[in-house]
Order: structure tokens, then sequence, then C-alpha cells
């Protein structure tokens, strides 16, 4: 064009291709729909009917990010937690296990969403990690730099700073979950035949396997007892379910963050049980502080989001990097 059109022209052109190019970025979209269809799961079998009165965490060792593909996949994940759930239920239950130390700036306010920060342990050992959470543990460390902890709002500014960086380590961590469950033999990969651009290079897609049904059928059941009626017919004192149950309570609201109804779940869970949190959690825990504050929590969006607030800026970063937005504070 620049030698057979004059110039003037040849450069209009020019200027007027890349203004299209930074408007609509036909590459950032081509990505985007890319990364979504490799994320598409086939539903082909139907699982077995689940018994309707189950209170007990379902006995299959899921990790709280492979709980949120799961019911990701069956549609249970509220729309507006999907973009974030797995990963604020993993660094929850890294806090939960004593991995992962959160904790406030002194004279800040909890519920102001400001000053928190994320410690890993120092003599953590990675390779005692799933490959997921030792991801997020290399997002945790990056962002901190040479100190022992770093301030959610530091990440978020590490992660706006390397987008690139930040896109590769959060497909990472989904890539791992996926191939976890696939090792569980809960999905597993099939060629759906040929489609058109773009998709041609992601035609071999997951499918949800009998397995994959039945266990998601077992969680969905289970967390609508716990959001609606999380009552144990046995829980009594000095009972095997009643010592059982007070193990597995210390689980629920960080499974309940996969599934983007730990509000519902604590809101329940304190109506039906009488109990003081800190014997639940420590005051080392995320949850000892938000049930303490007696919050009257609820299963709207509004408290969903009111709940996790001091996590706002964690939430917030892994969103930008997950859905390629523009950075937004």
């Amino acid at each position: 064009m620049a030698v057979f059109t004059p110039p003037a022209f040849a450069l209009i052109v020019s200027v007027a291709m890349l203004l299209a190019v930074y408007i609509f970025r036909p590459a950032g979209r081509l990505d985007r729909a890319v990364r979504r269809d490799r994320r598409r799961v086939l539903r082909r079998f139907r699982p077995k009917p689940v018994p309707d009165g189950i209170t007990m965490r379902p006995q299959d060792s899921l990790s709280p990010a492979e709980v949120f593909r799961l019911m990701e996949i069956v549609g249970m994940v509220p729309a507006e937690r999907r973009a974030v759930a797995d990963f604020t239920a993993t660094l929850l239950d890294l806090n939960r296990r004593g991995l992962v130390a959160l904790s406030q700036t002194a004279g800040e306010d909890l519920l102001r969403g400001d000053g928190m920060r994320a410690a890993p342990r120092r003599d953590l050992d990675p390779k005692k990690l799933r490959r997921h959470e030792q991801i997020l543990i290399a997002m945790l460390k990056h962002a901190s730099g040479p100190a022992a902890s770093v301030q959610l709002s530091a990440f978020y500014d590490s992660f706006t700073r390397f987008p690139v960086l930040s896109q590769r380590k959060t497909d990472a961590f989904r890539r791992s979950v996926d191939k976890l469950l696939k090792r569980r033999g809960m999905i597993a990969r099939a060629n759906v035949g040929e489609r058109k651009f773009p998709y041609l290079l992601g035609r071999r897609v997951w499918v949800l396997t009998q397995k994959g049904e039945q266990s998601a059928a077992y969680w969905k059941t289970y967390y609508r007892n716990v959001c609606n009626r999380p009552f144990v017919d046995s829980y009594r004192p000095n009972t095997a379910d009643q010592k059982r149950f007070a193990v597995e309570i210390n689980r629920i609201l960080v499974d309940a963050a996969a599934c983007g109804c730990a509000a519902r779940a604590a809101e329940s869970l304190q109506r039906e049980y009488i109990f003081d949190p800190l014997e639940l959690w420590h005051d080392g825990q995320y949850f000892s502080t938000m049930t303490e504050s007696r919050t009257a929590f609820s299963g709207t969006n509004g408290g969903e989001a009111y709940f996790f607030l001091p996590l706002r800026d964690f939430e917030a970063a892994v969103a930008i990097a997950v859905e390629r937005g523009m950075p937004q504070k």
C-alpha cells in the first residue's frame, strides 16, 4: 500500500487500522474465546438418586478448588463468584490448615476490607501441597518479594503490573485442578468433532464422567442442606457423629466459599447451632473474626460480597487475571 498509493492515504489507512486493533482488540477477544472453550465440560450421564438428608461432607477427599470445578460444571456457583471462588476457597483452606496466616494491620477495621496481609509459613514445604496450592503460594511470594508477608493491596498492584504473568498463573492453577479431577476419574477428555475457526485447536473438550456426576450430585445435596437445614440427627454430646461433625465444621465454610454460598452457610449454622465461633475457628483463622462480628449474613449477592470484603483486593486481582479485563479498583 505504501508503494502503490499516495503517502497521505497510506498513513490515514494505517492509523485507522491501528485504532481498530486498539479499540476492538481481536487477538484478546480470540484468546478469551479459546480459553472459555477449553473450560467447557460436556455432560453425558445421569447420576443415581442421592439421599436427601446428607449432612456430612462427601467422603471423596476433594480439595475446595475441585469442589468449585464440579459445582461450576453443574451450574451451582453464582455467576458473580465464578472468577474468584476457587482461588478464595484455596486461600482460606491453606489458612484453615495453618499454612498461610491472614492478619490485619494494626488499627485497621476488618470490615472496611483494608489492611489484610497474607503470610505463607516459613517452613512450608511446597512439595507436600497439591499443584494448584503450590501455584497460589508462588503467586503470594512473587507479590511479597523479599518480605515474609504481602498486603493484599500490594498483591493487587503486582497483578496489574504483570498482567501476562498473572493470567498464566491463574490459567495454570485451573489446569492443575482439571488434571486432579482427571486422575480421580471424574472428568475425561473427549473429541467432539470438527468445529469452525477459531476453535479448531480446541475440539477436544472435557466430559464429566459417571463418577463425576455422582460426586457432583452428592455435593449439591450436601450444600443445599448446609445452607437450609444443617441439622445432624445424632448431634449429641459424646457421640461419634457429634465428634466428626465438630471436626468437619472447620471445613464447611471453606467448601461453601468454593460453592459461592459461604454467607448462607454461616447464617444457617449460627441459626441451627449455638456455639462460640472461637470454639470452632481459632483467632488465627479468617472465619473466627467474620462469625464473631455477629453480622446478619445474607444469602443475597451483597451478603456474599460483604462476607469476603476483607479479601477484596485479592479477589479483584484474581478477577482481572481470569477475565483479562482492564484493571478496575
